[in-house]
């Protein structure tokens, strides 16, 4: 699934923007009703730590972001002469095709 720079940093993108979005959520919730959320001590300290999570998720984007743009631009790809799968010299084979009707 995460082979490579560019799959590994579309997974965190997704994820890190889900939990982004998430604990905005939450933070919102807290500071416009936290009556809704039994077992907080202090509303505050939650509210700021709510936001201190959804930092840290926002910081994962921004990075996966950059992971994303440097394995487009900077992702060398083999070429087929390295490998030995030069195009130059296939050719199709006549021999074994039928002709479905063909006048030839």
């Amino acid at each position: 699934m995460c082979n490579d720079v560019g799959e590994g940093s579309r997974c965190c993108a997704f994820y890190s923007a889900i939990g982004a979005l998430f604990t905005l959520w939450v933070g919102m919730m807290i500071h416009t009703q936290p009556f809704y959320i039994g077992g907080l001590k202090s509303d505050a300290q939650a509210q700021t730590s709510a936001f201190g999570a959804m930092g840290m998720f926002v910081f994962t984007f921004l990075a996966s972001l950059c992971g994303i743009y440097y394995d487009s631009h900077f992702k060398k790809e083999p070429l087929p002469a390295e490998n030995g799968d030069a195009a130059e010299g296939y050719q199709l084979s006549k021999g074994d095709v039928t002709s479905y009707g063909t006048s030839s």
